[in-house]
């Protein structure tokens, strides 16, 4: 058994069924703490939709679980492996999670085919051949297998925000964040990325989404976490988040949002 194995086994957790878990998380930038004493737990096939204001910590917590950004203090387990227990660990991890950005990343050097293959060769061990078969699956699969030879200056941005996703997929997660993936397009290419992602949700991978997509959060989720100021406010299944918030501070935001 390799080290990074022996890491993994060594940091398992006996439940299977969770898929994360972060246990008093706090997170400093400078001065400035961005995250606050976190304490969440996401099953495995669960769709939590991460929301609030700007600057409340959503995108941070989010990029804590492949270790993006690293916490002072707290733990993290993805995947029943501890994500604060070493460089082997993170590894380990980050071969498991798929993180689709805002931006969206894409090698502007490299076709759309090429993009969805580097990783699953370089990091899998795939042939060539193999991983072709598999990016053009998933090409397919959101909707794009048409665009898998052009460049991606060659798409519109919710073409490549697609093969973002396909390229994250690719990888086989087995869990999938999503960095406001909607944020950076013009309104008529936004339905097309959250009806991808809505497929994905509905076929049971374990998705955390930040977003400000209301509708999307309330179609898709399982529960809908508020945060505001590091910290989470509030966590509810859709129906009670949007009919019966418990926190002054959701129904603000809520109430602001029913605004425009």
């Amino acid at each position: 058994m390799s080290p990074s194995s022996n890491a993994a086994a060594a940091s398992s957790r006996s439940d299977d069924r969770v898929a994360v878990r972060m246990e008093g998380v706090d997170k400093w930038f400078g001065d400035f703490q961005a995250l606050k004493g976190i304490d969440l737990e996401v099953a495995n096939g669960e769709r939590i939709v991460v929301c609030g204001p700007s600057g409340s910590g959503k995108s941070t917590l989010i990029r804590c679980l492949n270790r993006l950004e690293a916490i002072q203090q707290g733990r993290i387990f993805v995947d029943g492996i501890e994500l604060t227990a070493g460089a082997q660990n993170v590894e380990v991890i980050r071969r498991e999670v798929g993180m689709v950005f805002q931006q969206f990343n894409l090698f502007p050097h490299m076709t759309v085919l090429e993009n969805c293959t580097l990783a699953p060769m370089r990091v899998r061990g795939m042939s060539r051949a193999q991983a072709e078969q598999t990016a053009r699956g998933y090409l397919e699969r959101v909707r794009i297998p048409e665009q898998a030879d052009k460049y991606p200056a060659q798409l519109s941005g919710g073409e490549q925000q697609r093969v973002a996703i396909a390229r994250a997929l690719c990888m086989s997660p087995k869990l999938m964040l999503f960095d406001e993936p909607t944020s950076a397009l013009d309104p008529e290419m936004v339905k097309e990325v959250l009806d991808t992602m809505l497929d994905l949700a509905n076929e049971g991978m374990t998705m955390l989404c930040v977003t400000h997509e209301m509708g999307f959060a309330r179609r898709v989720a399982d529960r809908i976490i508020f945060m505001d100021r590091g910290e989470i406010v509030e966590v509810a299944p859709p129906a009670d988040f949007f009919e019966r918030p418990e926190s002054e501070r959701t129904r603000a935001f809520l109430g602001q949002i029913s605004t425009y």
